[in-house]
């Protein structure tokens, strides 16, 4: 009984933290497909929450959440840090994908390295917090920099080579440029064996209340784990991270 109460309520959370990406809400089948729930057992969440008032329909029949869940969030606002927040969403994404994640800062042309969850996998990429690395080679470094006009990566980089690191790095600003407009496109960025061979990172920037980029976090493999399904896999769940992120950071 208790076991079946308590997937219960991680069905209940896990549908309210699904309509937290979706303003315009979603109609039962959605929300059914979305989870892998039967449509009469989504059909009985819903209508919990319903009665709770967490969510409300539409006359489009739309789910969409309530300002309750507001109020409770806010509670929890008041009493948060950044750093909590940081933590809290790298844990999540770790969770479905067990390699090893990083977040950082933008430090001038650098990224410097203020947290690491290891992955326990037995082949693994060594680092520590503290590091700095360069922009143009790390996943982070990237995502950070496709926040930039390519006018001011230019000029970042005006009188500088761009050194590199392994033989994969890329050293020139156009080539450069070129992979950042496809980073924008993407929603994520990632470098391939370009900071450390045989490593490969997928990144994506956090933009701050002020709309500028704040934080970086990435995810970092050997590369024969990164197989073009997985690099999608951490890209989506990176992407899904700093969605939820940056909704946070602009009610602190």
């Amino acid at each position: 009984m208790t076991e079946a109460a308590n997937r219960t309520l991680q069905r209940g959370l896990t549908i309210l933290e699904l309509l937290s990406e979706h303003p315009d809400g979603l109609e039962l089948h959605e929300i059914a497909n979305e989870l892998s729930l039967p449509k009469s057992s989504a059909h009985n969440l819903m209508q919990t929450l319903l009665t709770l008032r967490y969510v409300r329909l539409t006359a489009a029949g739309r789910y969409q959440m309530t300002l309750k869940t507001f109020e409770v969030g806010a509670a929890v606002v008041q009493t948060t840090d950044v750093t909590q927040v940081l933590r809290q969403y790298m844990q999540q994404a770790f969770a479905d994908c067990n390699e090893t994640m990083h977040c950082g800062v933008l430090s001038g042309k650098e990224v410097l390295y203020i947290d690491k969850i290891e992955s326990t996998q037995s082949i693994r990429m060594a680092s520590h917090v503290g590091i700095r690395m360069p922009l143009y080679a790390t996943a982070m470094g990237k995502a950070f920099l496709a926040e930039m006009s390519n006018d001011d990566v230019r000029r970042l980089y005006a009188d500088d080579t761009l050194s590199p690191l392994t033989s994969r790095t890329i050293t020139d600003v156009e080539a450069l440029i070129a992979q950042l407009a496809s980073i924008r496109e993407r929603g994520w960025a990632m470098e391939d064996q370009e900071n450390a061979d045989n490593v490969s990172c997928v990144g994506v920037a956090i933009l701050g209340r002020d709309g500028r980029p704040a934080y970086a976090l990435s995810i970092s493999a050997p590369s024969f784990r990164m197989t073009p399904e997985q690099l999608e896999n951490c890209g989506a769940l990176l992407r899904r991270a700093k969605r939820r992120i940056e909704r946070v950071l602009r009610a602190l």
